[in-house]
Parts: structure tokens; sequence; C-alpha cells
């Protein structure tokens, strides 16, 4: 009753809302993170000394500050085409 009263259109909450640049975001982080876990396993089944108690953390926080880097220049692309 609210949206006539004020006289605007019937269908002016029907807007779009794109989501296609989150879930990108998201898709981005969740390779970077996996591919943090499957290096960071790896190089900790190698048995190196020294490293194995901090080597995954390591590598999924590298891993994940990487994706977050590409996300930001693949979106910043994305933005310059629009």
């Amino acid at each position: 009753m609210t949206i006539i009263e004020k006289g605007l259109p019937p269908d002016y909450f029907k807007g779009g809302t794109n989501y296609l640049l989150f879930i990108l975001l998201l898709g981005i982080v969740s390779i970077g993170i996996s591919l943090g876990i499957v290096t960071g396993t790896f190089l900790r089944s190698l048995d190196i000394d020294g490293i194995k108690d901090f080597i995954l953390p390591s590598t999924i926080f590298l891993f994940l500050g990487s994706s977050l880097i590409v996300s930001y220049f693949v979106l910043k692309g994305i933005d310059k085409k629009k």
C-alpha cells in the first residue's frame, strides 16, 4: 500500500540484483583455498624436518591471498568492460 501512496510503480522493487560478481569472487577464493590445502598436504608428506607444523596453514593463507589478488584484477577487468 505504501508503494501506491508514494506514487511508485508496482515493479519498483523488482530490480535485478546481480550476484554474479560475488559468485565469481567466491569461486576464485575457493579454488585458492583448495590449492593451498593440496599444496600444503603435498609438502607435509615430503617429511622435511622443521616445516611439518606450519606448512599447511602457511600454504592455505598464501594461496588465499593470491586468489584475492587474482580476483581483484579479474573484477577490475570486468568493471572496465562495463
